[in-house]
């Protein structure tokens, strides 16, 4: 008798084993894209804290890290939108670092420069960013909560 019930657990616990397998490997492909976002994210964070170059570099750095390991990444079975999406997204954060925030360095280091006037040129930089970003940002959310309302993960 304890045979059999050991045998009846065994053949649940194995089933429910390979009916999750599915979604472990959906929920691995998102947290793959979302880590790397936040590795973004964080670089984002502290030149936000210390505009300077050094931080520029680190943060150009792990961009580029971060396309890379997207470019790498397999993409799960119908994760195409999702993926299209992310790359979009990071090169979106290359471009922002290689324009607007290479120009925020110039401007922040030019001594003969007017309040007034960095304020404007500023300002001009960070509209530049959101027009940017209103056109890719949403999409990505898009795909991402597609995906993960298909695979039943949870968003954080």
């Amino acid at each position: 008798m304890r045979l059999f019930f050991i045998s009846i657990f065994f053949a649940f616990s194995v089933g429910h084993a390979f009916s999750q397998s599915y979604d472990v490997a959906a929920y691995q492909f998102h947290q793959s894209i979302m880590e790397a976002q936040q590795n973004i994210g964080k670089e984002l964070f502290y030149f936000n804290e210390k505009a300077d170059d050094q931080n520029l570099k680190i943060m150009k750095f792990e961009i580029n890290r971060s396309i890379t390991f997207i470019d790498s990444l397999k993409v799960y079975k119908d994760g195409d939108a999702y993926y299209a999406a992310t790359k979009k997204l990071f090169t979106l954060y290359k471009d922002i670092a290689d324009n607007e925030y290479t120009q925020l360095m110039k401007i922040i280091e030019d001594p003969e420069l007017e309040a007034k006037d960095f304020q404007a040129k500023k300002k001009a930089l960070f509209d530049s960013i959101r027009k940017k970003s209103i056109v890719v940002y949403p999409d990505f959310l898009a795909a991402q909560a597609a995906f993960c309302k298909k695979y039943g993960i949870k968003i954080e």
